[in-house]
């Protein structure tokens, strides 16, 4: 485990009972609920800027009709051998 800091937070009475909640349900201590959530709370912004560089990739780049036509020809050559018995 890396080095670990302490940390004193204040939390309203509900997020303190969810933590409970989720940690009795989970098996961990509060310090493992908390970096469970920011970890998922990373990965969460890791996720939404990938989607943002694809989107800004493809508007600079869309797909033109010949490229969606070819696709679409792929596709069905593809699974026209495929047996769907």
């Amino acid at each position: 485990m890396a080095h670990a800091v302490k940390l004193a937070i204040s939390i309203s009475d509900e997020d303190f009972s969810a933590i409970e909640g989720i940690r009795k349900k989970w098996g961990l201590t509060r310090s493992g609920v908390v970096t469970e959530a920011i970890r998922l709370l990373r990965a969460k912004d890791e996720k939404e800027r990938l989607v943002r560089m694809y989107e800004e990739g493809y508007r600079k780049h869309p797909e033109n009709i010949s490229e969606i036509k070819a696709k679409e020809k792929a596709v069905l050559d593809v699974l026209s051998k495929e047996d769907w018995s």
